[in-house]
């Protein structure tokens, strides 16, 4: 069962731990400026174009999976040592998913921010905000699931090329969307930033496809229960191998 008392506890050390960790905690927020910079500069002179929008939606997976991928392995032998009194996986997880949430909720408020001051992005603001948040959550929970499956941090950090360099592979802008076939095509259809590159294509201001773009979310939020699941189950039955 989850334990609402253990998750307010967890979820308040969590944060002062955050906070605690000044350089780290000024890097991850750092990501942002120093991610929209570039795009700003590229694309400062040239209309939007859909390879600027795969960009926003790769840019925020790896916010979320960069900040996570760490989050857990880190703390390997703490959590190990906290099962035998009682912890709560579940509420452990969810400690981790609301502070790293909240922290992508700034990276996110600052990229925005700066992508929207200085490009003419031609997108409903609410819409590509909250897009981009569930881009970042995905990434996010990608990177929950690595950090406790590669068991220590640096094995996480490592897997992270192998998280976004897929992304990019299997999408439009390498090869043209008629030739992903078989194997390829299902694969294509488990990136995440796919679907918040296609969430992006349907709220542009004046053409927003609600079908189209509550399906795109949809699969977002579906792939991130299935990551977060993955994770919890190797709390819960591997809690002791570690």
């Amino acid at each position: 069962m989850f334990n609402k008392h253990q998750y307010s506890i967890l979820s308040e050390r969590y944060f002062e731990c955050l906070l605690g960790d000044f350089t780290a905690l000024s890097w991850m927020i750092g990501l942002a400026p120093l991610v929209s910079a570039p795009i700003v500069l590229r694309w400062q002179s040239f209309q939007p174009t859909d390879t600027l929008y795969f960009v926003f939606a790769l840019s925020t997976v790896f916010f979320g999976c960069i900040n996570a991928c760490g989050e857990i392995s880190k703390e390997a032998a703490i959590y190990k040592r906290e099962r035998l009194f009682g912890l709560n996986s579940g509420a452990y997880l969810a400690s981790k998913i609301k502070i790293l949430s909240l922290l992508g909720l700034v990276q996110i408020g600052i990229f925005y921010f700066i992508i929207e001051r200085y490009l003419n992005t031609d997108l409903v603001p609410v819409l590509t905000f909250n897009t981009l948040f569930w881009s970042y959550f995905a990434g996010m929970s990608i990177g929950l699931m690595f950090s406790r499956w590669c068991g220590t941090t640096l094995k996480a950090l490592i897997s992270v090329p192998l998280v976004i360099i897929p992304q990019i592979v299997f999408s439009k802008f390498v090869l043209p969307q008629n030739t992903l076939k078989g194997a390829a095509l299902k694969i294509e259809k488990l990136m995440v930033a796919k679907w918040g590159f296609e969430a992006l294509q349907h709220c542009k201001k004046g053409q927003i496809v609600w079908g189209d773009y509550l399906f795109s979310i949809t699969i977002l939020i579906g792939l991130s229960i299935i990551f977060l699941f993955l994770t919890l189950f190797h709390l819960w039955f591997a809690g002791e191998d570690t």
